[in-house]
C-alpha cells in the first residue's frame, strides 16, 4: 500500500466514525502517523481528498467493468460477472458506502457533490454499455436502460446503507449474524442475477 492509499484508508475509518464535517485535517495526519503537509501535498485539501477516496474505491469496479467489456462476447456472462463484483465490492467496503449515502444526502458539507456525481456515473455509464450491447446483440429486450440501472444501483445500496431494516425484512439473527455475511452475500447476488436476466431477457 502507498503512502496515499494509506492516506485514504484512514480518512474512511475516521469519516464514517466521525463524519466528514467532524474530521480534521490534523486527525487524520496524527491517525495516519504523517506530517499534517503531506495532506496537502497528496490531496490539496480535505475536500479534495474526499473526492480522492470516492476515486479511489469507484475506480476499482470501473477498471472491472472496462475489462468484462472488452473480454467478455456474451451479454448474459457479462452482466452475471459484473453483479458478481458489485456485490463482492459492495459486501467488502459497505463502510464507504454509508459515508458516500450520508455526503450525498448533506446540504452542509463543503465537499462538491456534483464532483463525486461524475465519477460514480462513469461506473454507471459502464453498465450502460453492457445493457446496450446485449440489445444490439439481440440477448437482451429494449428496457428502460437508465431506470434498470438505477434498479440495480438502488438494490445494492439498501443492503450497504440501510442494515438495519434489511436486516430484518430478510430475516438475518442480529445476535449472530450480519447482513454482510457470506451467506447473504451469495443470496443477494443469486436474486440479483436472477432480477437482472429475467428484466433484459423477459425469460
Amino acid at each position: 500500500m502507498t503512502k496515499r492509499e494509506q492516506i485514504l484508508e484512514v480518512a474512511e475509518e475516521l469519516i464514517a466514525e466521525n463524519g466528514f464535517e467532524a474530521t480534521s485535517v490534523r486527525s487524520l495526519a496524527s491517525k495516519a502517523g504523517i506530517n499534517v503537509a503531506m495532506i496537502s501535498y497528496y490531496f490539496g485539501s480535505k475536500e479534495k481528498l474526499f473526492e480522492a477516496l470516492v476515486e479511489y474505491r469507484a475506480g476499482f469496479l470501473r477498471e472491472k467493468f472496462q475489462t468484462l467489456n472488452k473480454e467478455v462476447e456474451d451479454p448474459l456472462l457479462r452482466m452475471e460477472q459484473m453483479i458478481d463484483a458489485y456485490v463482492d465490492r459492495i459486501f467488502s467496503h459497505h463502510r464507504f458506502h454509508r459515508i458516500l449515502h450520508r455526503q450525498m444526502m448533506s446540504t452542509k458539507s463543503t465537499v462538491s457533490n456534483e464532483n463525486i456525481l461524475n465519477i460514480l456515473l462513469k461506473n454507471a455509464g459502464e453498465v450502460k454499455k453492457m445493457i446496450q450491447d446485449g440489445e444490439q446483440k439481440k440477448v437482451f429486450r429494449k428496457v428502460d436502460i437508465e431506470f434498470t440501472i438505477a434498479m440495480l444501483i438502488g438494490t445494492i445500496s439498501q443492503i450497504a446503507v440501510s442494515c438495519l431494516l434489511t436486516s430484518r425484512i430478510v430475516g438475518v439473527n442480529p445476535n449472530t449474524e450480519s447482513i454482510h455475511d457470506e451467506q447473504y452475500k451469495v443470496r443477494a447476488k443469486i436474486f440479483l442475477t436472477n432480477l437482472m436476466r429475467t428484466h433484459l431477457t423477459g425469460k
